[in-house]
């Protein structure tokens, strides 16, 4: 415990030196790791638009399914006030995706945004939500097993940029005229 201590104290005793020896944003692909420590506080600059991640699927036949939102709406229940990992996790990949985002835009010219940790990352994220995965009991895209066939040979993400919508408004969103696509993924295998 105390060893442990000690490293998280260094650890941020580095940081705040690298912060003050150079500009105010810290960059690199090791300092990726200190984001799991702190959500994305970008969201309280400006009320608008927000990333939103959607995939799809193809079958056998070649045939794609409807682009499916993943998002974390997972029904609420007194208990979580108390213990609520399924919200946490769910919470923590929207997080994922609103740092891809991040990088998209951070991004110089001409790099390729498939070597960012985070879009391996969302890739990942994406391949687990369209075969299937949950948080806790609740499914990471909100369809029936009609609209997903099981057996996809491919896949694909998009991230979106859109207006922040509940209820019956986020169901008509997918065709939503507001909505910008920041990124499209090449089609993916379904297998590894």
């Amino acid at each position: 415990m105390t060893l442990t201590a000690l490293f998280v104290a260094a650890y941020f005793a580095l940081l705040a030196w690298m912060l003050r020896r150079r500009a105010r944003v810290v960059q690199g692909p090791w300092l990726f790791f200190l984001r799991a420590f702190f959500p994305n506080w970008k969201f309280f600059h400006a009320v608008g638009m927000a990333p939103r991640l959607y995939v799809r699927g193809r079958d056998r036949l070649g045939q794609w399914t409807r682009w499916h939102r993943v998002y974390p709406r997972v029904p609420r229940r007194l208990s979580h006030l108390l213990h609520n990992p399924a919200v946490n996790l769910a919470l923590s990949h929207q997080n994922l995706v609103d740092h891809l985002a991040s990088d998209i835009n951070e991004l110089p010219e001409g790099a390729d945004i498939g070597q960012c940790v985070s879009y391996q990352l969302v890739c990942r994220l994406a391949h687990q939500a369209i075969t299937g995965d949950h948080w806790g009991g609740t499914p990471m895209l909100a369809v029936t097993p009609a609209q997903l066939p099981t057996g996809l040979d491919a896949f694909q993400f998009q991230v979106r940029m859109e207006s922040p919508k509940t209820g019956a408004e986020a169901a008509a969103e997918a065709a939503a005229d507001d909505a910008v696509q920041m990124l499209l993924s090449p089609e993916l295998p379904t297998w590894h």
